[in-house]
């Protein structure tokens, strides 16, 4: 198995979401980690459910301080969609699921 697909299957991820990069820095034992979307992907609201298109992206960073043994930061571009009375939502990413231990740090 691919280390793309090691790290996308322990965060949880499925299409549209995929990992683009990972790099092990040893001498700063950190671990960083690249996820994107397919472009023109389709989402659901994660207030009303219905499905939308990408309107706007942010771009955000998360912590974990022990994933694999190692401080770990994810870097992602996370798509934003217009719904619900068009108020722009961020959409739901796997890896900030409940118990994940991931943390938004920017």
């Amino acid at each position: 198995m691919e280390q793309s697909a090691i790290f996308s299957a322990t965060l949880g991820l499925s299409t549209p979401w995929l990992v683009t990069s990972v790099s092990f820095a040893a001498d700063g034992n950190r671990l960083d980690i690249s996820v994107d979307f397919a472009r023109g992907s389709i989402f659901r609201c994660p207030h009303c459910g219905s499905e939308r298109q990408t309107s706007s992206e942010a771009t955000e960073t998360w912590y974990h301080q022990d994933y694999f043994h190692h401080p770990t930061y994810l870097h992602a571009r996370i798509p934003r969609i217009a719904c619900c009375d068009d108020v722009i939502f961020p959409v739901e990413r796997p890896w900030s699921r409940t118990g994940s231990k991931f943390a938004l740090i920017a």
